[in-house]
């Protein structure tokens, strides 16, 4: 696979006319188009013909609301004699256009579909990528790497050239016109690639000039399955694109709190003196993660002896002390008669081929290794009864790793699918979701009503579905952890909200200025997981002095003083497909005099707080953009205006945090260092300075079953009104099948009053960490 050489449109036969429905004539044959509207404005284009039959995606993607004809709701399309198709506007407006004739085009078993491009147009999206936010200018393929194994240390390290593709295959495309948004997802899991307009040079030396500025999404084969998605606004393109692909399943609670994690844990030992040493230091935290040391030789599914003589017995209590332990998992089976694992799956015939119809050899961790075929369902069973055997240890999660498949210095191209009958690309980029899937699916059969937590190295269209993911082998620098928000804003924004990278750095040492920005940075990234190789510089909490311990702590357990919003930010995703983080722009228009597009630095964490962290070197001052409206500045403890710049300086122990008027952030009531969760007990922290009514539904759950599904869920909506320094607050019950709940309310010290629907509050002693200076007071209504 060569990741830098791409098909050129020069190459491919441009039918000078098509119509949906009506033969298209190349020099291959005869080929047909069918185009799909939606009233929700996208639409599907599918070209069939030769060997062109059907998607071959292992998700099957269904419009919403399908109507006949080629009208949504807001938008037409429209095919012109001379071969253009225009996407217009009920109005008459232009939105996307071809050029005359070259809206498709061929050549040999691959396929390109072509748009014109507008000046001013900007690009983001294409899943996740190390090359940037925006991606105007890029040419880029999607194939899942092992990036350690398959790049030049100089490029994952510093990014000198930035490895592509990476681990994570998701071709889609967000073009923003001014304030209007286009989504164009191309639904095939062979080798797919996407331009912006890339700049050619030929040998590194002589530039090519383009003849003009296109879009272009294409395929090397496999059939041509184009989703074409109109927003209008950012917001509505991205609950569109994960209605499309799946939403993200509630998660339990847990998945949402601190996990430590390090290859080199390898024993029960281990795992106690973790759970002592968070008792000791006071630090909440919910995960303890297991890397490939505890197996037996690195076979799947087994313990060492010596490390694990009682795994069930440990993994006991450390449930009862309120961790769960997350053990690794790799695709890779160790090649040996007599062990269980092995001999059942060669039994079950579950093991992908070579073209010599035996089983595919690779060599990683185990030595000779096989490797599951989870395009059969049949394997995937396979798999999933093994992970249920295994999980009813007492595991409720596992983290997914070498599933891009990482084969080692073998060549994976020889490894076949569908008892060899399909080549590698087939699948390729589909295998770590088959074994989310699968893992999924044991999860479920050893614990049916018990949410799992996955978290998996490498994915594609509708991961989402089934596992979150972490951004793979990262490194302890700034490059990384800059770098790092790009890559989790782009993966949000394709449909991959549940994500985030390793918490100061995987490969390297981190160092004490590095690992406190990291983790202000970091510490509302959707998944908060501190990893590092077993050669490194320990980074636990406490392992690098009282200093860096102080201010680590306090953002730990700032994320579970804050828990209960991003647990509704998870929820409102189920729902609605609504991004977690997400740029500046996603919540606010650009201006001319205040442009959003290239602020790759700041993001939103849902709707109601903004980050602007120091992620660069031994920086003292940084600019932070303020979008239009009133900010109240978490780390000054005061009011801002908005619709401007602002410079502010660097604190260690502080991080720039901004949270807009008429907020309402739900907070759990727990001492600092618990983690026990209690969704029935919270506190509303009301921000209202120039705005007089802010309005929020908090919704509540248990928090680890999915008996939310039957109706086991509460739900309250707040209004509050302020007047002056008395606020009124209306608290409507909108469903009790999880009990009613117990809730105070803080404010700003200049609320003197507050009432209850009618009833007065009193001041009460505040529970939980504050989230920043300001003087603040706290309020119950008491029997």
């Amino acid at each position: 696979m060569h990741f830098h050489k791409f098909l050129h449109p020069a190459n491919f036969e441009f039918p000078s006319r098509i119509q949906p429905s009506r033969p298209i004539l190349t020099k291959k044959g005869h080929y047909r188009l069918s185009v799909e509207a939606s009233a929700d404005d996208i639409y599907h284009f599918q070209v069939t013909g030769g060997n062109w039959t059907a998607p071959e995606s292992e998700i099957k993607l269904r419009l919403p609301k399908a109507k006949s004809g080629l009208e949504g709701t807001a938008t037409k399309l429209v095919f012109s004699r001379d071969g253009t198709i225009t996407l217009k506007g009920k109005k008459g407006e232009t939105f996307l256009a071809s050029a005359p004739g070259r809206c498709f085009g061929q050549s040999g078993e691959a396929s390109v579909f072509e748009f014109t491009a507008e000046p001013g147009d900007q690009y983001y999206g294409f899943g996740e990528k190390w090359t940037g936010f925006e991606h105007s200018g890029k040419t880029t393929k999607f194939w899942n790497t092992d990036v350690w194994a398959d790049f030049h240390s100089e490029s994952y390290v510093n990014g000198k050239p930035a490895p592509d593709p990476v681990y994570v295959s998701v071709p889609y495309l967000i073009v923003k016109r001014k304030n209007t948004y286009l989504g164009f997802l191309l639904n095939n899991p062979h080798a797919t690639y996407i331009s912006t307009g890339h700049k050619i040079s030929i040998a590194n030396q002589k530039a090519l000039a383009e003849s003009k500025r296109a879009i272009h999404l294409g395929a090397e084969q496999g059939q041509p399955n184009l989703f074409l998605l109109f927003g209008p606004s950012l917001p509505e393109l991205t609950r569109k694109l994960q209605k499309l692909v799946g939403v993200t399943p509630r998660p339990p609670i847990w998945a949402l709190g601190y996990h430590q994690c390090r290859w080199g844990y390898e024993s029960a030992a281990d795992l106690e003196a973790l759970n002592k040493a968070f008792r000791k230091y006071e630090i909440p935290a919910d995960g303890l993660w297991l890397d490939i040391d505890y197996m037996d030789h690195y076979k799947i599914f087994t313990y060492n002896k010596k490390h694990f003589p009682h795994p069930r017995k440990a993994f006991k209590k450390l449930n009862d002390a309120g961790r769960k332990v997350i053990p690794i998992l790799d695709p890779g089976v160790t090649q040996e008669p007599g062990y269980g694992v092995y001999d059942r799956g060669r039994k079950a015939e579950a093991f992908c081929q070579n073209p010599q119809k035996h089983d595919y050899i690779g060599l990683v961790w185990p030595g000779i290794t096989v490797f599951p075929d989870f395009s059969l369902k049949s394997s995937r069973d396979w798999w999933a009864g093994e992970v249920a055997e295994f999980a009813r240890a007492g595991l409720y999660g596992a983290w997914l790793d070498m599933n891009d498949p990482s084969t080692g210095p073998v060549d994976n191209q020889d490894m076949l699918f569908q008892h060899g009958r399909k080549e590698h690309s087939f699948y390729h980029n589909q295998y770590a979701l088959g074994m989310a899937m699968a893992t999924r699916q044991g999860f479920l059969q050893a614990h049916p009503n018990r949410r799992p937590f996955l978290l998996c190295r490498s994915g594609c269209i509708g991961t989402s579905r089934f596992t979150a993911i972490w951004t793979g082998d990262n490194y302890s620098n700034y490059h990384h952890l800059k770098n790092g928000i790009a890559v989790t804003l782009n993966l949000a924004l394709s449909g991959i909200p549940f994500n985030g990278g390793d918490v100061t750095g995987f490969g390297g040492d981190t160092y004490p200025e590095l690992m406190m920005d990291w983790f202000k940075a970091a510490f509302l990234f959707p998944v908060f997981r501190n990893h590092a190789c077993h050669s490194t510089r320990k980074q636990e909490p406490w392992a690098l002095g009282p200093r860096v311990l102080k201010v680590v702590r306090k953002f730990i357990r700032l994320r579970y003083r804050l828990r209960p919003y991003l647990y509704q930010l998870f929820i409102e995703q189920e729902r609605s497909g609504e991004a977690i983080l997400r740029p500046l722009f996603y919540d606010f228009a650009d201006t001319p005099s205040l442009p959003l597009g290239l602020i790759d630095d700041q993001f939103m964490v849902g709707p109601s707080i903004m980050q602007a962290p120091f992620v660069r070197e031994k920086e003292k001052t940084r600019e932070v953009v303020l979008p239009k409206g009133h900010w109240f500045s978490a780390m000054e403890g005061k009011w801002l205006e908005g619709g401007r710049k602002i410079s502010v300086r660097a604190t260690e122990g502080e991080t720039p945090l901004y949270i807009p008027d008429g907020a309402i952030l739900p907070l759990a009531r727990t001492a600092p260092h618990e983690h026990a969760h209690n969704s029935r007990k919270v506190d509303f922290h009301l921000f209202l300075a120039k705005k007089s009514r802010a309005a929020f539904r908090y919704t509540f759950d248990d928090g680890v079953s999915f008996a939310y599904r039957q109706g086991k869920a509460s739900e309250v909506e707040i209004q509050a009104q302020r007047k002056g320094a008395t606020l009124e607050i209306d608290l409507a019950t909108l469903s009790k099948g999880y009990g009613a709940g117990d809730f105070t309310f803080t404010t700003s010290s200049e609320i003197k009053h507050v009432r209850v629907n009618g009833v007065t509050a009193r001041p009460i002693r505040a529970q939980g960490v504050p989230l920043g200076a300001g003087k603040t007071k706290t309020w119950a209504v008491r029997a």
